[in-house]
Formats: structure tokens, sequence, C-alpha cells
């Protein structure tokens, strides 16, 4: 079933708790009426992923999920209606030269729609990431995802609405490229779902087919040794038709997006 509320994919984590992070650690547990959002416990873990086979027939990463309560990097925020958990939202700390807060997954059950929970889950992660210093939060969303474009605009997140298209490559045991671009990044990523590595810094400078080639082998090189499920990066619609041919053929399209950001003031 195609979820109601998403933002991009599901993709490690990305290093320890420093200890400035931790310090700055908020308490979340604010009423909004009969809605409670919180920081997700352990013991969050089996509903969550009942609610994950229940509307998109997915598996909790629970390993994640254990990580993800532990560490201010990460963070799961829970809504909880009328006692109960009506919808959860995963985000993470996007570790480059400026950082960022990602806001990458989330669902509020289908019975439990409509009540303004969307916006509330990600207003409290917006609350969150205000703590951790840094300039933006973002999210990737379906052009097609109305419901999430909804919930994000009224919490304060813009977009350019250029249209992005997600491509995706399998693992590949290879022999690694060393020349990889300086303004190429490579991020693992591990959400509650999904185990990957994000490609960025690919489309500005604009890149020669020989390094989209290279960076393209050691990605999919990295995540073969690594165990992950594949790596990705989004290309601008106006961009596609400069990256090499072949790579386009030999990955997976998974759907337009827009990118949404907020500013921090």
């Amino acid at each position: 079933m195609s979820p109601q509320f998403t933002s991009l994919i599901r993709l490690r984590r990305l290093g320890g708790c420093s200890k400035k992070l931790r310090d700055k650690r908020p308490t979340l547990n604010k009423e909004r009426n009969m809605l409670d959002i919180r920081l997700a416990r352990p013991d969050d873990a089996q509903v969550i992923h009942l609610i994950l086979q229940e509307t998109w027939e997915e598996s909790l990463l629970f390993d994640v999920f254990t990580d993800h309560t532990s560490s201010p990097e990460h963070q799961v925020f829970v809504a909880m209606d009328s006692g109960e958990v009506a919808g959860f939202l995963s985000a993470f700390l996007v570790p480059i030269r400026v950082p960022r807060w990602e806001i990458d997954l989330i669902l509020v059950r289908p019975t439990s729609q409509g009540k303004g929970i969307g916006t509330s889950l990600i207003a409290e992660a917006l609350t969150y990431g205000s703590h951790l210093g840094v300039h933006c939060a973002a999210a990737s969303i379906r052009v097609d995802n109305s419901a999430s474009q909804r919930a994000f605009s009224k919490a304060g997140f813009v977009t350019e609405a250029q249209v992005r298209s997600l491509f995706l490559w399998d693992p590949l045991a290879c022999e690694s490229a060393t020349n990889v671009p300086e303004t190429v990044h490579f991020i693992p990523v591990d959400t509650l779902t999904y185990r990957g590595l994000w490609i960025e810094g690919f489309i500005e400078p604009r890149l020669s087919v020989k390094e989209q080639h290279n960076v393209v082998r050691a990605a999919r090189n990295s995540i073969f040794h690594e165990d992950r499920s594949n790596t990705g990066l989004f290309i601008p619609d106006s961009f596609k038709h400069t990256l090499a041919p072949d790579l386009l053929t030999s990955a997976a399209d998974f759907g337009q997006y827009h990118r949404w950001e907020y500013t921090y003031k």
C-alpha cells in the first residue's frame, strides 16, 4: 500500500554521539489536546513494527531502532492519540560540511489521518533539530504525495519545485575507484527499514563521464562490502541528459521527488 505520509527513501548510523550533542538533547513531551508527541522508547519497537507491516508491508530493523532511540544524532518521534500510537517520524543528522537535519520517514495510521498528526510530528522534529546547531532541515517528497506536501508546508517547509529523479544501483564487487572527486560525498545511512548509501555532490560541479563512472563504481563496491541494499542519488530532470547513458540503464528509477527545506532563524 502506498503510504499517505512519507519523505524519501529509507537509507546508516552516521557516527557516535558527541558529548556536545548529548548535552543538548532536549526533552519532548508536549500535549496538543488529546495528542501527545514524545521521543520513542525501546518498548515502542513492536508497535512501530506492526504499523509498518499493516501499512507498507515492511519490517522494522530492530537494531537500527535501538540505535536511534539512544543517539541524539538520530531520533524517532511517536504520536500518541488517546493513549495509542497513531504515527511516528524518524530523522537524523547528516554530518557534511554544512550539517543538516534530515527528516526521512513519517507514517500516520490511516485511522488517525486528518487530525494534523503529521504536521505535529514534523514540528516536534524541527524543535529537536534546533538544538543540534544545524542551519536547515530537509526532506525529499514524492511529487504525487500531496498529503505529505501539505503537512510539510504547514510546518514551514518550502520547495523550489524542481523535479528530481531518484536512481538506485545494486551492490557490485569490483575494483574500487580511488580518484573520486573531492566534491562528492558518500553518506552511509541506516533508517528504520533500510540500509543504504547516499551519493551527494554529483551534480555541481558537473562531472565528466569518466568521473561519473568512478563515483558510481566506488559506491557500488562500498555497499557490496558493507552489506547495504543499494546506493542512490537524485538527479534534477534538467540535468538528466548529462548522466552517462549506461549509468541510467543500469540503475533503477525510484520515482520523482521535490526537495523541501526549512531554514532555522
